[in-house]
C-alpha cells in the first residue's frame, strides 16, 4: 500500500508557498505532461490533486510539502478562500476552531452571529463560544456588528 510522505510528494510535485500552486515534476498518468499545474477544482470549490489513484486536498498537501509532516487536525484557510493554498493562509486547527472561521451563504448576516434589529433600528451581534451564546450588543452599522462577532469568535 502506498503511503504518501513529504519526500515522495517533493519528488512528484513542486509547491510555491507564495502562490499556493503545485506543478508536476514527473509525468502523472494520462495526458497531463510534467511541468503542468497539478489538480482540479472540485464541486466544493477546493483544489484536489490525484496521486496514485487517491485524491488529496491541495491545502493538506501544501502543509505536508512545506512542513514535512501531515497536519494533525483540520486545515483552515484564514481568508476563507478554499482555493488560496498559500502557506501564509493555512493553519492547522481543531474542528471547533475551523468552524468559527467558516463563512455562511446566508444573506444579511443572519446565521453569522449578527442581524438587523428592526425595532431598535440597529445591528445586533452575538457569538456562540464553547456552546454558549454571548450577547455582544447593538451597533450602528452592519460592519461594526460583523467585526464584534468575528473578534469574539477569535477570528480577528
Amino acid at each position: 500500500m502506498f503511503e504518501l510522505t513529504a519526500e515522495k510528494l517533493r519528488d512528484m510535485l513542486s509547491y510555491d508557498p507564495e502562490t499556493g500552486e503545485f506543478f508536476w515534476l514527473i509525468k502523472p498518468s494520462g495526458p497531463t505532461p510534467s511541468g503542468s499545474r497539478a489538480g482540479k477544482t472540485t464541486n466544493q470549490g477546493r483544489r484536489s490533486i490525484s496521486i496514485k489513484n487517491r485524491n488529496y486536498e491541495a491545502s493538506r498537501l501544501a502543509w505536508l510539502h512545506f512542513y514535512g509532516e501531515w497536519p494533525k487536525n483540520h486545515i483552515d484557510h484564514i481568508n476563507r478562500n478554499p482555493l488560496d493554498n498559500r502557506i501564509c493562509n493555512l493553519r492547522d486547527v481543531t474542528c471547533a476552531e475551523n468552524q468559527r472561521n467558516r463563512s455562511s451563504n446566508i444573506i444579511n448576516g443572519y446565521g453569522k452571529g449578527y442581524s438587523y434589529h428592526k425595532k431598535r433600528r440597529k445591528w445586533q451581534a452575538q457569538a456562540s463560544i464553547d456552546g454558549k451564546v454571548k450577547y455582544l450588543g447593538l451597533f450602528d452599522s452592519e460592519e461594526e456588528a460583523k467585526m464584534a462577532t468575528l473578534a469574539a469568535k477569535g477570528v480577528l
